[in-house]
């Protein structure tokens, strides 16, 4: 039976960093009532997934995107607290998304150390093969999910709540959001997406819902055949995954090219295909591109798209007229130097923060050698809020 103290720690796990959203602020009105009913209905076995809010992405590309009600994203978390622990210990170590701990900066420092061990300090002749899948949230077999997840289930879980736990991960698996959804872009948008990127024309039973938790926890478990396979089966010793993006590091170049075969056969077992486009193998000297940075002998750089993305952020808070405007710029900036302090991107940070025109200066101040762009005391939020306070007009 599901209690109501373990529905409290996934409804507080659900709104970390989401409190001021519109769906939690609504939520958290009555909350005790609502997760009392939403119990009760997960008990009697009669919880559905609400309706799903569904828009198109632009940028970088074209994608779909479901986002759960909230309900639905506290059954999520619900789901992510007991699964986590199990998974972690039957995760590879070198696989690194949706993981603490490990996440995209994590890889590139591993593929870059993975270079280092192979070529021994670059000494040696090493080359690296990298691979993507084609439409690989789209080409997910929900069933065969849901009997893979069940399997693992009944073998690692031992909570006395393992039946609710069975229900719910059938439930949310096997669902199909796209039944039961509000568009929320342009419906022309859909005309850019091919129809195996699309839940409503990949197929009956194909395809979870990009943009909820449950999804890229279940893919990671999915692809954890991969990771194993290519470490034990293969015999590869320096191999790492984010997603649906994978390396494997080798002196033998003939060995490499031997794996690709192996490859796509065992992964036509799970209904999914390797990218034909995105098939890169060279000399470790040539550099690797991998997660949004671009990896080379003792140096890393970002890609090009983060850094027209970062020029974007500038011109924008220098076009800014309002403080919400200079706030929402300057956040954005905040973001891409952070990615840029992680890469020997000095140069790129100066010449890139330089672009910011005199007049905006007076809001703002850029911090130490171009890390981090600030906002002048007197217009932050806190120090705005006591003087309206001071002057009564709050």
């Amino acid at each position: 039976m599901v209690d109501t103290d373990g529905l409290l720690d996934a409804y507080f796990d659900c709104r970390k960093r989401k409190r001021r959203t519109a769906s939690a602020i609504m939520y958290e009105i009555d909350y005790g009532s609502k997760l009392i009913a939403l119990r009760d209905r997960i008990n009697n076995r009669t919880y559905t997934p609400g309706k799903s809010i569904c828009f198109v992405v632009t940028r970088p590309r074209y994608r779909e995107v479901f986002a759960a009600a909230f309900e639905d994203r506290i059954v999520h978390h619900w789901i992510a607290i007991r699964l986590e622990p199990l998974f972690e210990q039957i995760f590879s170590p070198r696989t690194f998304n949706c993981r603490k701990g490990k996440g995209q900066l994590y890889g590139v420092k591993m593929l870059q150390n993975d270079i280092i061990e192979c070529s021994q300090n670059y000494t040696q002749d090493c080359h690296i093969m990298k691979m993507d899948l084609q439409g690989f949230f789209m080409s997910i077999r929900k069933a065969m999910l849901s009997e893979m997840l069940d399997d693992f289930i009944v073998r690692y879980y031992k909570g006395d709540d393992i039946e609710d736990l069975r229900y719910l991960c059938k439930t949310v698996i096997l669902h199909c959001p796209e039944n039961h959804c509000e568009r929320h872009s342009p419906l022309h948008y859909w005309n850019h997406l091919p129809a195996n990127k699309s839940l409503f024309t990949n197929g009956e039973g194909l395809g979870v819902a990009i943009g909820n938790l449950f999804a890229q926890l279940f893919a990671n478990f999915l692809l954890n055949v991969l990771d194993w396979y290519l470490l034990k089966d293969l015999g590869f010793t320096y191999v790492g995954r984010y997603v649906d993006d994978f390396y494997i590091i080798a002196h033998d170049k003939a060995k490499l090219l031997g794996a690709a075969p192996k490859i796509r056969e065992l992964l036509e077992r799970y209904g999914l295909t390797l990218h034909p486009d995105k098939f890169y193998i060279q000399h470790y000297t040539k550099g690797v591109a991998f997660t949004g940075s671009v990896i080379k002998k003792d140096r890393i750089y970002v890609c090009n798209r983060t850094l027209k993305n970062f020029v974007m952020a500038v011109r924008r808070l220098n076009k800014a007229e309002t403080m919400p405007e200079v706030e929402r710029a300057v956040s954005s900036i905040n973001s891409y130097l952070g990615c840029l302090r992680h890469a020997n991107e000095y140069n790129k940070r100066r010449k890139i923060l330089s672009m910011i025109e005199p007049h905006v200066y007076q809001w703002i101040y850029i911090k130490g050698h171009f890390e981090v762009v600030g906002i002048k005391k007197k217009y932050r939020k806190r120090t705005l809020t006591l003087q309206r306070i001071r002057d009564g007009t709050y």
